[in-house]
């Protein structure tokens, strides 16, 4: 973390990092666009967000049942294929994003480190998005008759996914803000010290 944390101070050059989160908002737009034609596809009997957090190994069971008698489980299955993609697809578009913000700031500035740590901390979405992708996957391999246990685990993740996925939609905007008014207010600060050094 000390690593990732040290590199993305002052790494890599602001104009790269400005192509990077362009090319990973373009990736996610892609990934999240098939993902939701997928879902839909597979005609799961409530939006995503229910399911992840239902807590409900019953409610699950039968949401799956209803997959299977209409033939569309394995439609599902490769859903959740894809979600692996758009998982992938928001750990790139947060670390860039916020990382990119914090170029704002001042080099060694306070307001620069607490993006930083920020885009690191936002990584705790995707994280536990694709463990809980992974015990989805032991659910779906006896989508009838899985432990009732996992449903708890699996929401569990869900919850706190969707947790630091407001964290960092809350982040960008206010240090977007912040950093603006950083830079203006170092931009002033410079153009009246030039000024008094000149009437010196």
């Amino acid at each position: 973390m000390k690593t990732f944390y040290r590199y993305f101070l002052d790494s890599p050059k602001t104009l790269t990092l400005f192509v990077l989160t362009l090319l990973a908002f373009a990736f996610n737009y892609w990934v999240s666009s098939t993902l939701t034609a997928s879902y839909i596809e597979s005609k799961f009997p409530v939006p995503y967000h229910v399911a992840q957090l239902s807590f409900s190994a019953e409610k699950l069971k039968g949401w799956y049942s209803e997959l299977q008698q209409m033939g569309t489980f394995d439609v599902y299955l490769l859903t959740q294929h894809i979600d692996s993609l758009f998982i992938l697809s928001v750990l790139l578009l947060h670390c860039f994003a916020l990382v990119l913000i914090s170029r704002l700031f001042a080099v060694n500035s306070r307001g620069r480190k607490i993006l930083v740590v920020c885009a690191l901390i936002s990584a705790i979405a995707p994280i536990s998005d694709q463990l809980e992708n992974l015990v989805s996957y032991v659910m779906l391999a006896n989508p009838t008759n899985f432990a009732d246990a996992l449903a708890y685990v699996y929401s569990s993740f869900a919850a706190t996914k969707f947790a630091f996925f407001v964290f960092a939609y809350i982040v960008a905007p206010l240090g977007l803000i912040a950093g603006l008014i950083s830079r203006l207010i170092n931009r002033y600060q410079q153009a009246t010290a030039t000024k008094q050094a000149a009437v010196l």
